[in-house]
């Protein structure tokens, strides 16, 4: 009876829909095609504007603005590689890591795409793998356009300062050439709020602690992409980036035993950064090889930042320590490859991929006593990664309804790294690694609108090495030691997915169920010392407990990934589209500490998004909201148990067309105030004693931001 109706309510909005607004499936069944016609009514200036519209596409939106290792519990891939990006530009990713895609989409005119297309599945003519929908864009050719983008507007945080967003962008074709320029100019200000309240094991309160923390970051974004379409075919280009910035974090701070006069703190921080991306592909046809296709790309990030802590005794600040750290992070990748067709049917890609990367840090600890600081901690560390690996992918168009992707890449590094302590001798570390990664994707079409994926993976991570040198986590006042022996994470992964399209562009559902089976897990180990060079124990007494991140032999997840939108015209409302997505997550490690098995550290077992967008096209007005869902999470130290309810987070947002190529934007951010809730359990000094200290509950709540912006196009 249920799937009836629903079946009926889904006929009956795409009965409600227009004829120019539907969708075309090419005569690939998983490629779905999106003309410039159909985004008209929506008169769109950017193409970040034109792919908000398409069903589906604001959940890969939004995973882009996200910044971070993948998900899982997994860290970074390697270098290029065949996967990740689902995002394409004429079948091709951008040849960027920092160069962001959506800040890209928002540069490039509307007026300049031909069609948006929607891949479902394996397929041999884009440049990566995906186990998900990959969003294609194709630009129009042989057209002389120009437009320039502009943006002004900012963020006002409740009770602070409006922080202003300037951005300019002017791309254009000419003949064989395509061109963007574009610079940003940026104030972003965050504001969070947290109170502490400190208990005995017996619930005693005995303590207040607070903190108002006021993050202040300031950038310029230079910006440029060119390309070049040769008469024969071939393809160059090219893309830059260039971001100077400073980022100024005020945090007063107090605590106040119970009974007992407040006492008063500071935590400054004071931060320059400076950052260039170059990349750039070229695409060549070879008569005997088929298409020759490389990519290349060069980046530095550099940090310069101090930090002070300071006891406030009337009104004058007094230090307490200072921390100094010095960051440089490069990278270079080259990757090439030969992609032809063979028998018809069937496409083979083999090439090979080059990668060196440095990171080179220099942290200080120092304590301020006498009028005068004295290093208790230096840790300068260089590190060097030297990648490469050679990969074939094949690809057999078995029909027309079935393919079978698959790849296989040997990998081959060497990890250096040389630390130089206060005295004696630098302490020299070198590391080979040598991987097999084999990946088989299949996919079938049930019908135009159904279909099965299975993939099977192994994957490799890429080492975070800011977790080989010693940092300051101050959210938990933690100095953490660094770990120039941790080896890359691996992981088998398994996933089968079943999609169904609602006919008439209605909607979509997809059910994916997955399964990762990890080794050398990357969190938090126990370095500790409980016997001493003759075998003997230590006295609990003499005993000094150390965690650092390292390796955990074996961790596992799995669980399923439900996506589903739709179109509401079963309500009257064609152009109004609510997408969900609801993830279950069963993670399972052994803890290095307590020897318990428990969830990946702040990991959600659920996780419920939504997202609504209703285009009111007959009078120029949009508007949604969005939200976020989260299970209890937690976090296990070498002393302390956290477990955190995590808040809700929604975000809502208003758009009107004032004509001549010009919207107003309103946004509203953080509209309700609870971050998350914490329950901490400290203990004397290691958890394995079982010796309970005290217990402590942090909430943290935002501040509500509002945004305004108005951009137009000419």
């Amino acid at each position: 009876m249920y799937k009836q109706l629903l079946t009926a309510a889904l006929l009956g909005s795409a009965a409600l829909l227009p004829l120019s607004s539907l969708a075309q499936t090419s005569e690939d069944q998983s490629v779905v095609a999106y003309d410039k016609e159909y985004f008209v009514k929506y008169a769109p200036s950017t193409l970040l504007e034109m792919l908000q519209r398409v069903p589906g596409v604001q959940a890969i939106l939004d995973a882009n603005r996200r910044v971070g290792g993948t998900q899982r519990g997994g860290q970074q891939e390697r270098g290029f590689g065949s996967g990740g990006d689902q995002i394409l530009i004429n079948n091709k990713r951008i040849s960027g890591k920092a160069n962001d895609i959506n800040s890209t989409l928002q540069r490039i005119s509307a007026s300049q795409v031909e069609r948006v297309e929607i891949i479902r599945g394996a397929s041999s003519d884009v440049d990566v793998q995906s186990q998900g929908l990959v969003v294609n864009i194709i630009m129009n050719e042989d057209e002389s356009t120009s437009s320039t983008f502009w943006r002004a507007g900012g963020r006002l945080s409740e009770g602070y300062l409006f922080s202003p967003d300037l951005q300019v962008s002017h791309n254009a074709t000419r003949g064989k050439f395509d061109y963007i320029v574009g610079i940003e100019a940026k104030q972003g200000q965050h504001i969070e709020h947290r109170l502490d309240e400190v208990f005995t094991p017996e619930m005693v309160k005995t303590a207040d602690t607070g903190r108002n923390t006021d993050n202040l970051r300031k950038y310029l974004r230079f910006n440029g992409n060119l390309t070049y379409n040769a008469e024969n075919g071939d393809e160059y280009r090219l893309n830059g980036q260039y971001e100077p910035g400073n980022y100024r974090k005020l945090e007063p701070r107090f605590s106040q035993n119970i009974n007992e006069a407040r006492q008063n703190q500071n935590w400054n921080e004071d931060q320059t950064t400076d950052k260039w991306e170059f990349g750039g592909d070229f695409t060549k046809k070879v008569d005997v090889l088929g298409t020759w296709r490389t990519l290349f790309i060069a980046n530095r990030d550099r940090s310069d930042k101090t930090s002070i802590y300071s006891n406030v005794f009337d009104s004058d600040d007094i230090p307490n320590f200072r921390n100094n750290e010095y960051r440089v992070r490069k990278e270079k990748i080259l990757r090439s490859s030969f992609i032809k067709n063979i028998f018809g049917n069937q496409v083979i890609e083999f090439g090979a991929e080059a990668a060196i990367n440095n990171y080179d840090k220099i942290f200080t600890n120092e304590g301020f006593d006498q009028g005068a600081y004295s290093i208790n901690v230096n840790d300068d560390v260089a590190v060097k990664e030297n990648r490469y690996e050679i990969f074939t992918n094949h690809t057999y168009n078995i029909t027309q309804a079935a393919v079978l992707q698959s790849s296989l890449i040997g990998e081959f590094s060497k990890i250096s790294s040389v630390t130089v302590p206060i005295v004696g001798e630098n302490i020299e570390r070198s590391s080979n690694f040598s991987f097999l990664k084999p990946r088989v994707d299949f996919r079938y079409d049930f019908t135009e609108r159904d279909q099965l994926r299975a993939t099977i993976e192994r994957k490799v991570s890429q080492l975070d090495f800011q977790n080989f040198v010693a940092s300051y986590d101050v959210n938990n006042d933690i100095l953490r030691l660094g770990n120039t022996g941790i080896v890359p994470e691996k992981s088998l992964n398994y996933n089968l997915v079943y999609e169904h399209r609602f006919p008439n562009d209605a909607g979509a559902i997809q059910v994916d169920l997955f399964y990762r089976d990890l080794t050398d897990y990357i969190e938090l180990v126990d370095f500790t010392e409980f016997e001493d060079n003759l075998g003997n124990p230590i006295p609990r007494s003499d005993i000094d407990p150390i965690s650092r991140s390292g390796n955990i032999p074996k961790a596992r997840s799995y669980g399923v990934k439900t996506t589903g939108s739709v179109r509401l015209g079963f309500f009257g409302l064609p152009n109004a589209v609510v997408s969900v997505d609801y993830t279950w997550d069963d993670t399972n490690v052994v803890d290095q500490f307590s020897g318990v098995e428990r969830p990946f550290k702040w990991k959600s077992e659920h996780e419920f998004t939504f997202n609504f967008r209703h285009d009111v096209t007959d009078i120029g007005l949009s508007y949604g909201f969005k939200g976020t869902i989260k299970s209890d999470s937690s976090r296990h130290e070498i002393d302390q148990v956290a477990s955190t309810d995590n808040g809700d987070l929604y975000e809502a947002f208003v758009e009107y067309n004032l004509g001549n190529n010009m919207r107003l934007i309103f946004m509203f951010e953080h509209i309700t105030d609870r971050k998350y809730t914490t329950a901490m359990r400290f203990y004397n000094d290691h958890i394995r004693y079982n010796d309970l200290s005290r217990l402590e509950n942090r909430d943290w709540r935002y501040v509500r931001e509002w945004s305004v912006f108005l951009q137009g196009t000419f």
